[in-house]
């Protein structure tokens, strides 16, 4: 079985942690009562992944992935934990070995100890706590902490017939991982108390299936805002990241995507463009399929454009924001406002606003969350609604951006 090789892998780190830090933890609690319960957990883990593992095939490809999402949770906030935890003794161990080894050739009076450093022992059990605890944190509560962020853009050419125009943004909803329909309805409800001009989703509405979406229908048909609903595609709205039997079934989904957006309400813009008039002025919703740097590349941006006038004010959705760095803040149309996600801020950083604002992802994307000016042009990188993978977040909170745009110079 595939299965055994991970399973003897994990038992031999949790075995080293448990060798590790088992005599620290015995001043704290009963002799008989850790060892018990430390291996009835790792014991139903083990359970808990060879049942997903050994009822995969019969599960329907949705299942599948929410499964695998439980198989990797559970690895990942157990035994990331302990594997994080452990650096510590590997390295009091490394030094023991080379203390053991030494004493062959250096001469002393004194016994020698080779008894762990106490220190890093304890070191072990803060580390791996606090790891599980922060990540299990942001699993059960993290990921529906829905945080409104509210920014106000200045341009000096938007229309003044349309002045404090109020956008909601929303992008990465990934609903193959959502499992609360009461969470995802008061994030509803927060969208619609703002009374938005317009709501807009820039893209990954699922994680691989079209069917991931038939649960949340009613919801969304909910969302309201006076001008309409417009969406675009992510990469991962295509269907590339699952098995299919054959090419016919891919395209079937795709097309089932498409037709379950246009139920819902949204008006999905293919590489092409939709105008908001008002006293007769007129701004631009262009939508380009998903284009990013190392990703699947179908957005075409001359095509949405083709009707557009290259003096209207221009708001671009664009999924992931690489496509804003290496095509659309060059390019000669001049767009005002690109709106997009794919980052997800990486599910995981520190955000103080005014002092800090740091994940991993931007060793990844220059262009990574919340707004950013270049070439007196904007970008919004929404840090997405749902999750992916790890199914929580940590420090960066699902977003609705709250955009409302004025007429004038933008503050220093």
């Amino acid at each position: 079985m595939k299965i055994l090789p991970i399973i003897l892998f994990l038992f031999v780190i949790d075995l080293y942690f448990y060798l590790g830090t088992i005599s620290t933890i015995k001043t704290f609690v009963n002799n008989s009562i850790y060892p018990i319960c430390y291996w009835l957990i790792s014991a139903l883990i083990y359970a808990a992944i060879l049942y997903v593992f050994l009822n995969y095939e019969k599960r329907t490809p949705s299942i599948r992935f929410n499964d695998s999402i439980v198989y990797s949770s559970l690895v990942f906030i157990v035994f990331i934990a302990k594997f994080i935890g452990i650096l510590p003794l590997f390295i009091d161990d490394v030094i023991r070995i080379f203390k053991y080894l030494t004493s062959f050739f250096v001469i002393t009076n004194q016994e020698s100890d080779l008894g762990r450093l106490n220190f890093l022992k304890k070191s072990a059990l803060v580390i791996s706590g606090t790891l599980f605890s922060t990540l299990l944190y942001g699993m059960i509560w993290g990921r529906y902490n829905f945080k409104k962020n509210y920014q106000d853009i200045f341009i000096n050419d938007w229309p003044v017939a349309l002045n404090n125009y109020k956008i909601i943004h929303i992008s990465d909803l990934h609903l193959g991982s959502f499992n609360n329909i009461d969470k995802f309805n008061e994030a509803v409800e927060m969208i619609n108390a703002e009374n938005a001009d317009l709501v807009v989703f820039t893209g990954d509405l699922v994680n691989n299936r079209a069917d991931e979406m038939i649960r949340w229908k009613d919801s969304f048909t909910k969302l309201k805002a006076r001008d309409g609903l417009f969406s675009i595609l992510g990469n991962h709205d295509y269907g590339d990241y699952t098995r299919w039997e054959t090419e016919e079934l891919k395209k079937l989904n795709f097309q089932n995507l498409i037709n379950i957006q246009k139920e819902i309400g949204f008006d999905l813009l293919l590489n092409e463009s939709r105008f908001i008039e008002k006293d007769n002025q007129r701004i631009a919703i262009i939508g380009v399929e998903n284009w990013g740097k190392g990703f699947k590349q179908k957005g075409d941006l001359k095509k949405a454009s083709e009707i557009i006038d290259p003096k209207d004010f221009k708001i671009l959705l664009s999924h992931d924001p690489s496509h804003w760095e290496y095509q659309v803040v060059d390019d000669e149309y001049h767009y005002h406002l690109t709106l997009s996600g794919h980052t997800h801020g990486m599910q995981f950083g520190i955000e103080i606003p005014g002092l800090i604002k740091w994940s991993p992802v931007k060793w990844r994307y220059k262009y990574w969350a919340g707004i950013y000016e270049k070439n007196k042009q904007f970008i919004n990188v929404n840090r997405g609604f749902g999750v992916l993978a790890y199914p929580g977040r940590v420090g960066i909170w699902p977003e609705i951006t709250v955009i409302e745009l004025k007429k004038g110079q933008q503050p220093a």
